[in-house]
């Protein structure tokens, strides 16, 4: 029997977080609704250290395709990837 859907997302969503951190990457969970400070999730640098900012009210589908073309600009040969990951970051990017 297959895992629900719910639980496959959960998975994906920590495969890319386990990624990110073997890149020394961070990623951090905010709100990123205000609108006095409007920005969106994605990587930025903060005091020389990547950090992934990821909108905690982005539904989870969203913050697997925020990772996944944050991911895609680093160097990833070095590093285990799942194999779904390595997959999707070989499609050409739509």
């Amino acid at each position: 029997m297959a895992d629900p859907p719910d639980i496959d997302i959960e998975r994906r969503l920590e495969d890319l977080h386990t990624a990110a951190n073997k890149l020394n990457i961070e990623v951090v969970f905010s709100d990123l609704s205000d609108p006095e400070f409007p920005a969106k999730s994605g990587l930025c640098k903060i005091h020389g250290r990547d950090i992934i900012l990821l909108d905690r009210t982005l539904p989870p589908a969203q913050q697997i395709e925020v990772l996944l073309e944050t991911l895609r600009q680093f160097d990833l040969e070095t590093i285990f990837l799942a194999a779904w990951i390595r997959d999707r970051l070989e499609r050409p990017e739509t």
